[in-house]
């Protein structure tokens, strides 16, 4: 292209739909970023004290491009604090106690009130850091364990066992209570249970929690009074007319909720944002899959009650447009960073619509199709993204609108789920853990996926959904090198390589096994040491967020935390989990295929000529490498082998995974799988695997065929998939003849060309598709439709594709703001039509 000649804007690059003049206002004011007068970047606020911690770095472990800034991170938070007058008993109290009297005051002393033109929702101001109020002791205990854990973090991720840290977040809260009985409802039961304790639980940790509890209950309240004020005062001096209705109208609904029940859809809306902003005020930490649940369900009674009374449709989508923009604000806390306002992905505050009810019912409204339009008229915008629950009896007119929409949305805004499979898996878990009580066939269709797609049930569960990220690949390289590293690790900042030494268990020279099955015990052994080592390093974050980081406003809001007197980081939730996500798994199966017909079925090479190659990165065994990638049989090609390796592979790691539990909380660990962007950075650090990867080439993606080995065609994909899984099992299985040994969900991205839904044909092809995948796939799917060349011409001028919205791993991100690593990696998706 010639110098200053501008690029075209291609026609199919997603736009806003009509919106109103306000909405448009409100997205556009949104999207000028850092040229706006106002923001919501973070604000911090410490206790003044020489030893305070704001920014707590635990939280971040999973990223591990973080991990040379965190004393930056940390340091800087700190010199940007504000000192906050403390009450003078402060120091007398316990730490939930503490915690819960510090948020409260910054958000409701500190923390500006403001209402943007136009908007019909209050709430504008949640990214927040505040001191973790500790106390001088607590405060040097707390740094040891993170010091430690920090390097055992490091390391683990330097030699490609993958990561995990005690993440905030990722779990629904119980935001219907309060709409049904509001925030005086859940003060009310609190100072029961509590006056009602004897003096001994009144003065113990439960007693104090309690305590803390209370005053965290009332932060709402306040909250929305003070906006109370402001849209009074604004109502006041508004020379619009309709402007000053609309103001006072939101005055008056203030001083009633989120305190009160709410009596109104706008109310119930207005109600349910601030309980959620203040959520993530709690955690300090911006939306990390914080998420709305049924949102279509537990919101349509207020829905329909105001369309009865006489709410004009369009104002309750205008009502709907303000929320959504709100969600996106939490972005704000990068928006100093560059690119999209510092926007690199979603932060998960999903909303799940339609989905089955009781007895199989199908629950699709009316509001459900009213939030669908709402969000292809905004689109492209990335929060709340919804989660589209399909069954085998969802209707037709549900179908054709999701094919609408996926045919335009270039990757955003769906992660379509699937009813069957996912409730199957939360049966499978209710049995594995013991826990029918709470988990049984008459509230199963209750569930709700967070974050990106994670499987959770809604207002009493912590099942920390991206706590734990283990590269099950590793264990395939353990086996290989009689518990060692094949290659030496290299430490991540400074380059140098580690002492090398055996960690794993001694399972023998591979090149002395006379049989496959010999080299699958060895796999299988190191298998369930990575997931032990996991384990073990996990509870370094789970015990220091145990004692040291309480959240009691949200433990208001988590079933269970009140009855037991314990924060929600205490194990206090009904049901508690943490999820070891599976990576690599594909790559992972490949390599065991490639191993077994390589070595032990065609004999085309022994097993030390094959273990020289990974060692020399394939350089110098062209024909040893073609053979392992075009020769072997590869999982996502519907092949029976290839799936029968996946099943097993699959049984292993998770069989392993439900043996554990946390030693500070009591959380039982369980299996999922999503690969977040680990897949492509991770290819870095492992080294070369069987299957014919080199190292730094990309690994597999979720539970997704590795790139370019499912050329059978998405039917084929879909079944590979399905029967890792578990398959049908006719009668049988965990939920009507379904099985799913991932209770958490697993990530199935499918990138295809917009061509197959061009016309009405091809649309109902599409359809069929998705009626298919109900019954043969897996718990999730995520469509990228976008043309290749489309993308190629993104990395040429992404000026002209700043809104171009792709689907990553259950999340999705603006594609000119991810690494070129991962652009290529879509492209490359494309290229060849498959996951």
């Amino acid at each position: 292209m010639a110098r200053g000649t501008a690029a075209r804007l291609p026609d199919t690059l997603k736009q806003p739909g009509e919106l109103s003049a306000r909405v448009r206002w409100l997205r556009d004011y949104y999207f000028a970023g850092v040229r706006r007068a106002w923001n919501n970047e973070f604000t911090c606020w410490t206790t003044a004290t020489s030893w305070d911690v704001v920014y707590d770095e635990t939280s971040y472990y999973i990223v591990p491009e973080t991990y040379p800034f965190l004393q930056t991170f940390g340091s800087s938070a700190l010199q940007a604090s504000r000192p906050v007058a403390l009450a003078p008993e402060f120091w007398s109290w316990s730490l939930p106690e503490r915690r819960a009297w510090l948020v409260r005051a910054v958000m409701l002393e500190h923390v500006p009130k403001e209402v943007l033109p136009g908007d019909l929702i209050a709430g504008a101001r949640f990214n927040v850091l505040v001191s973790r109020c500790l106390t001088k002791r607590e405060a040097r205990r707390r740094l040891r364990g993170v010091r430690k854990a920090r390097r055992d973090t490091k390391r683990f991720h330097d030699h490609g066992y993958g990561n995990c840290g005690a993440t905030p977040g990722h779990l629904v809260p119980d935001y219907p209570r309060v709409l049904r009985i509001g925030w005086k409802g859940v003060h009310d039961d609190l100072v029961r249970r509590y006056e009602s304790a004897d003096a001994r639980m009144q003065r113990s940790g439960c007693g104090a929690q309690l305590r803390a509890m209370i005053t965290a209950a009332t932060m709402a309240r306040d909250v929305a009074a003070a906006y109370a004020s402001e849209c009074g005062r604004l109502a006041a001096r508004e020379t619009d007319s309709a402007r000053r209705n609309e103001l006072s109208t939101m005055a008056c609904q203030l001083t009633h909720v989120p305190w009160e029940p709410a009596r109104t859809f706008w109310e119930a809306v207005q109600s349910l944002w601030l309980t959620h902003m203040l959520v993530m005020s709690d955690e300090n930490y911006p939306g990390p899959g914080v998420s709305f649940g049924r949102i279509d369900q537990y919101l349509y009674p207020y829905w329909k009650a105001s369309m009865a009374q006489g709410m004009d449709r369009a104002l309750g989508k205008e009502i709907l447009s303000c929320f959504w923009i709100h969600a996106n604000t939490a972005y704000d806390a990068m928006i100093q960073m560059g690119g999209n306002q510092g926007i690199t992905s979603a932060f998960g505050q999903l909303v799940t619509l339609a989905g089955m009810g009781v007895g199989g019912k199908d629950m699709t409204n009316d509001l459900t199709y009213a939030i669908l339009e709402v969000i292809d008229e905004l689109s492209p915008i990335l929060e709340p993204k919804p989660n589209i629950r399909l069954h085998r009896g969802s209707p037709e007119e549900l179908l054709d609108v999701i094919t609408d929409m996926v045919g335009s949305s270039q990757g955003s805004p769906f992660l379509l789920n699937f009813d069957e499979r996912s409730m199957a898996g939360m049966m499978r878990e209710a049995r594995e853990a013991g826990c029918e009580r709470l988990i049984h066939a008459g509230n199963v269709h209750e569930y709700a996926p967070v974050g990106c797609l994670e499987n959770t049930m809604t207002g009493n569960d912590r099942s920390g959904t991206v706590d734990v990220n283990l590269n099950l690949l590793k264990a395939v390289e353990l086996a290989l090198a009689d518990g060692g590293d094949l290659v030496p690790a290299l430490d991540a900042l400074s380059g140098a390589a580690y002492r090398s030494r055996r960690v794993g268990p001694r399972t023998g020279d591979p090149t002395t096994f006379g049989s496959w099955e010999r080299f699958w015990d060895a796999y299988a052994e190191q298998t369930r040491f990575i997931v032990e080592r996991s384990v073990a390093l996990y509870e370094q974050t789970e015990s220091l967020r145990a004692r040291y980081a309480p959240t009691p406003y949200l433990s208001c809001l988590v079933g269970g935390c009140a009855e037991k007197g314990l924060d929600i980081t205490q194990g206090g939730a009904e049901l508690g989990f943490v999820t070891i996500e599976g990576v690599t798994f594909a790559t992972t199966v490949d390599s065991l295929l490639a191993i077994k017909h390589i070595v032990f079925d065609a004999g085309k090479a022994t097993m030390a000529d094959l273990v020289q190659a990974l060692r020399d990165n394939w350089e110098g065994h062209p024909s040893l490498q073609a053979w392992a990638r075009f020769r072997v049989p590869k999982y996502g090609c519907d092949d029976r082998e290839a799936d029968e390796m996946a099943a097993r592979v699959m049984a292993l790691w998770t069989r392993e995974t439900w043996k554990h539990r946390t030693k500070s909380t009591g959380r039982r660990f369980r299996p999922g799988m999503l690969s977040w962007n680990y897949w492509v950075a991770d290819g870095h650090i492992m080294a070369a695997s069987a299957d014919g990867r080199p190292r730094g080439r990309f690994l597999s993606n979720a539970i997704c065929p590795s790139s370019g080995a499912d050329v059978f065609g998405p039917t084929a994909n879909v079944n590979s998939v399905g029967a890792a899984l578990g398959g049908h099992a006719g009668g049988e299985g965990d939920w009507n003849g379904y099985v799913n040994l991932l209770p958490n969900g697993a990530s199935h991205t499918m990138t295809l060309n917009p061509s197959l839904v061009r016309d009405p044909e091809r649309r109902e092809k599409f359809k069929a598709f998705l009626r298919g995948y109900c019954r043969n796939g897996g718990t999730c799917l995520q469509i990228n439709m976008v043309d290749a060349d489309m993308l190629r011409d993104a990395q040429k001028h992404p000026e002209n594709y700043r809104n171009l919205l792709v689907r990553i791993t259950g999340y999705n991100a603006y594609f000119t703001a991810i690494g070129r690593e991962l652009q290529d990696e879509l492209i490359a998706r494309l290229s060849h039509g498959g996951c």
